[in-house]
């Protein structure tokens, strides 16, 4: 389904954005950023206005050992943006804002070894192999506030981008399941504990610092 949306966001954009080729108006950036790598093309509106629209994705699986726990877990980005920058000064430097559309997503898996365990402040007591599955979220349309700099509308050629932001990206959704038996306790009742304690340790995590770096070429 993202492949399909990535096209589909892609080859909209690129309609106006062939129109004014000749202008030097139409550029593609290759980049990469905390949210991934990816794909951008924009399209001058004015000397000082741009939209742009792109794609990020990267994904990186891992494992540790950590208080009795083997975790192994997912990381997940994948993210569509849909940005204007506005020039004050008609230069290199824009000021950004606009919206990415979030799917990135944390997948965790934690197997015990025997022992006690806590979750939110209730002991609970494994004699092995039980486990605890956490999925965390994010709302799926998050504002983005930036600045950046990159290569002026109306100069053709190749060029680098900066930019540098914050995703308003909300508190993070966590959602725990566990299998088991957990030493015969209400495993509903764990996974509930588990659950909130994730979801008030991540309640911080509003703000996502966004840092990109590419190269693009302007048509």
């Amino acid at each position: 389904m993202l492949r399909k949306t990535v096209l589909a966001v892609l080859v909209l954009a690129a309609l106006p954005a062939q129109a004014c080729a000749a202008d030097g108006t139409a550029r593609l950036d290759a980049h990469i950023s905390t949210l991934g790598g990816g794909l951008e093309i924009g399209t001058a509106l004015s000397e000082s206005y741009t939209a742009r629209v792109g794609f990020n994705t990267f994904k990186v699986s891992g494992n540790t050992d950590s208080g009795g726990l083997n975790y192994t877990g997912d990381l997940k980005l994948s993210s569509i943006s849909a940005l204007m920058d506005w020039r004050p000064w008609n230069g290199v430097m824009h000021l950004t804002a606009g919206v990415i559309f979030n799917s990135n997503k944390l997948e965790l898996n934690a197997t015990a070894n025997a022992g006690t365990y806590h979750f939110n402040g209730v002991s609970y007591t494994s004699a092995g192999g039980d486990t605890v599955t956490t999925a965390v979220d994010f709302n799926k349309v998050s504002p983005y506030l930036g600045v950046g700099w990159s290569g002026q509308p109306k100069k053709q050629g190749f060029s680098f981008s900066t930019d540098i932001g914050i995703l308003f990206q909300g508190s993070p959704n966590a959602t725990v399941t566990t299998t088991g038996t957990w030493g015969g306790a209400d495993t509903a009742q764990l996974a509930t504990d588990a659950q909130n304690q994730l979801n008030s340790d991540l309640s911080n995590f509003k703000y996502y610092p966004v840092l990109s770096i590419g190269i693009g070429y302007t048509f």
